[in-house]
């Protein structure tokens, strides 16, 4: 009888519970936001910009700025976390161009802190705000610009992206001459479960306390003069907790029309490089072990090309072709 009451309460809290609250996003708060919630009116310096906290990255940077930039987003908070690379002479022409502020953040495994900082700081900049890192571009499906995608969540607090996994797809070696997104369509055939969020910086973020306030970030919002902690609303309209992806049907990542690509390994090279370092978050590196490599590589039994499409659009903002 024990055995079946501790079946029982285990039941509750790992399914009842979760599903009745994602009922109570999805129909009162959802039902309020849309009817009640007002769209942005605010007139403000960028109305999209990305904080990216980064740590000896320079070969990367060039290439995830122009793309960001070709997609719409105005301006970047670049938190150097003790670099000893190029990246000064990388970033100093976008600097100088009134694109990138750039602050020196010398604390160790300090993601979170700057991700903060970013935002106490420079929220009333923005419209809207987003923490990425250099291996994630946003992919667009169907549109050009990522700040016509976003018009249509102006009433919600923030909105998750969710990752599109790709692997090494065998390369030993990377090309340093040529850009991430041509080099590697190895991927998942599925959407996985966690990705970033954009943030309407109108709302406070409630979760900065969380190891996923950057995967998925839940926002302080008023309903019936009520403060509450909601989640933010993916893709298909669906205000989700951690974990939970709701819409779309069977196949998601079919029906999506925007995923982070997720660039989790690049080459062998970098990746066997990286199992050896500390990064921005872990001074432990889970990298530094093959069954995490797997976890993520062996999945990767497709192939997947919707990144292709801005390629001569790249290449054009990069000055490589005219």
């Amino acid at each position: 009888m024990i055995h079946l009451l501790k079946r029982i309460k285990c039941f509750g809290s790992s399914v009842v519970i979760p599903f009745l609250r994602m009922l109570f996003y999805n129909t009162i708060c959802k039902c309020w936001i849309n009817w009640l919630g007002c769209k942005d009116s605010r007139i403000l310096k960028y109305r999209l910009s990305l904080c990216l906290i980064f740590k000896n990255e320079a070969p990367f940077l060039k290439e995830w700025l122009d793309f960001h930039f070709m997609l719409g987003v105005e301006h970047f908070y670049m938190y150097n976390n003790n670099s000893t690379d190029n990246f000064r002479e990388i970033i100093q022409p976008y600097i100088e161009k009134g694109i990138i502020t750039l602050i020196e953040w010398p604390y160790e495994q300090s993601q979170f802190m700057a991700y903060k900082d970013c935002y106490d700081r420079f929220r009333f900049e923005t419209n809207w705000l987003s923490f990425l890192d250099a291996d994630e571009f946003i992919c667009l499906k169907y549109q050009n610009n990522i700040v016509d995608w976003l018009s249509r969540f102006e009433k919600y607090p923030a909105v998750n992206i969710h990752w599109l996994m790709f692997g090494t797809g065998g390369i030993v070696k990377h090309d340093y001459f040529s850009n991430v997104i041509e080099q590697y369509y190895a991927s998942w055939d599925c959407l996985n479960k966690h990705g970033k969020c954009i943030i309407n910086t109108r709302y406070d973020i409630a979760n900065f306390h969380t190891w996923y306030v950057h995967h998925h970030t839940y926002m302080y919002y008023k309903i019936c003069g009520i403060r509450m902690v909601i989640p933010a609303v993916n893709q298909f309209g669906y205000i989700c907790t951690i974990d939970k992806i709701w819409g779309g049907g069977k196949d998601k990542l079919k029906s999506s029309t925007i995923q982070i690509n997720h660039y989790f390994t690049k080459a062998w090279s970098i990746y066997s490089a990286k199992m050896k370092k500390t990064d921005v978050l872990f001074e432990n590196n889970p990298k530094a072990d093959y069954e995490y490599f797997y976890r993520y590589e062996d999945k990767c039994i497709t192939r997947n090309f919707t990144i292709q499409r801005f390629f001569i659009k790249l290449k054009i903002e990069q000055k490589l072709i005219k």
